[in-house]
């Protein structure tokens, strides 16, 4: 598949985008449009796209009268997040077992081999990059049905704030994900689809489970 040329406001609204994922803005923190246009250097009219994009993937709010705010993170939020995406995840993940041919899983096992080296290389941000670009390349190339492509590309970006959320509370998350990442490949391979998707849901919910623990342990601070 060609790659997508990005318009300014799509642009726009990645660099934001991996803003809010990494926390530079916070919950609840307001984005101011004219101080933004001026130090991105766009027009309001190009921001503002932007911000209809974020309002999309359930990444800030637009408030009539009062601006754009980020969305806050909650646990109610969260878990009903993992519930869908890793319900279409197991989807894809069958689909992949059972249907891939040989010359459409290569670059993703080599992918797998990365997350092994950046994890050793103690990188988690970047294997946190690989990571969601595996996913993203998965999905572009096997979900042949386009409403479940279209739902998993753009919860995305929400999944990676969580996901986010669960790298900075605990890194030995990382560890298993890497570890439940490199059996999924082999149960691919070996095309067992029950496999692949338990190796789904398992990675689904220890997940969730770690973004919960670190969301009660701020509202307790």
């Amino acid at each position: 598949m060609p790659l997508k040329t990005l318009s300014l406001s799509e642009q726009i609204a990645q660099h934001l985008t991996q803003k809010i994922v990494t926390g530079e803005f916070a919950p609840g923190s307001r984005l101011p449009e004219n101080e933004l246009a001026k130090s991105l250097e766009v027009s309001t009219n190009s921001l503002r796209e932007a911000f209809r994009l974020l309002e999309n993937m359930h990444l800030v709010e637009l408030q009539p009268r009062r601006g754009v705010r980020v969305c806050d993170v909650n646990p109610q939020q969260v878990r009903y997040l993992y519930d869908f995406l890793f319900l279409l995840f197991s989807r894809l993940a069958a689909q992949v077992a059972e249907e891939w041919q040989e010359g459409e899983v290569e670059d993703l096992i080599a992918m797998v081999g990365d997350l092994g080296k950046l994890f050793q290389d103690n990188d988690l941000l970047q294997a946190h990059e690989v990571a969601f670009r595996f996913v993203q390349i998965a999905t572009r190339r096997f979900a042949k049905n386009p409403y479940l492509a279209q739902d998993i590309e753009g919860l995305l970006p929400l999944l990676q704030r969580y996901s986010y959320i669960a790298l900075r509370a605990e890194t030995t998350e990382f560890d298993v994900s890497l570890s439940i990442f490199q059996r999924l490949v082999k149960n691919v391979l070996a095309r067992d689809a029950s496999a692949t998707v338990a190796d789904i849901r398992e990675y689904g919910e220890n997940q969730c489970q770690i973004v919960l623990r670190a969301l009660a342990q701020q509202n307790a601070a």
